[in-house]
């Protein structure tokens, strides 16, 4: 399915499972479930995900080589003055370590790794060390809705990963007539269940 396909419907199962009630709830939901809508294809080479978690690793290496040299010249211990504040700090670490698998992940052959419930578990376990149910609900619903999409292709998915077995439906094309079908249920269902929220709230 096209990248629109995969945000609408993620977004759709996320805001029916997570039912946000308050703005801040909502835009949370949408936000982490759009990311997690996406994510899965970061190993599509040269792909929007893929240059961002690349830009992203090169600024981690940064800031780790840049605070290493504050440390060794200067004495200035950055990861103590973080560490200091362990909410912030576990924050940090879930960051750090979610770059690091992603990137990992984008160098990975397409439909393997970060299309797997075994990618799907790691990524989840990453982020709610920092950032709690809050995150890890819709994130997960998100990536496992993709995953389950791309199932309806011509071409495998390697949901069982590390196993090399590709399974896939083989009902349609990545685009084409039944994702345009998929992608306007999807959009009408978020603005039902958006339209539901706002009335019930």
């Amino acid at each position: 399915m096209e990248k629109k396909t995969h945000i609408v419907g993620a977004n759709a199962v996320a805001l029916l499972v997570t039912r946000p009630d308050t703005m801040s709830k909502l835009i949370l939901t949408v936000g982490v479930a759009t990311i997690g809508s996406i994510l899965s294809d970061v190993d599509v080479k040269d792909s929007v995900p893929d240059k961002l978690f690349d830009r992203l690793m090169i600024s981690l290496i940064t800031v780790i080589c840049f605070s290493l040299g504050l440390k060794y010249m200067f004495n200035i211990d950055i990861h103590n003055m973080i560490e200091k504040f362990n909410l912030y700090f576990s924050y940090f670490v879930s960051i750090s370590i979610f770059i690091v698998l992603a990137f990992l992940g984008s160098k990975t052959p397409h439909r393997s790794f970060t299309h797997s419930i075994f990618g799907c578990f790691l990524f989840t376990a990453i982020l709610s060390y920092g950032f709690g149910l809050d995150v890890l609900i819709p994130f997960s619903v998100a990536y496992l809705s993709h995953i389950i999409l791309d199932l309806f292709n011509m071409k495998g998915v390697s949901v069982l990963y590390p196993s090399k077995k590709k399974i896939c439906f083989k009902i349609c094309e990545s685009s084409g007539k039944i994702n345009d079908f998929v992608f306007y249920l999807c959009l009408f269902a978020n603005i039902g269940i958006l339209t539901f929220l706002a009335i019930n709230s």
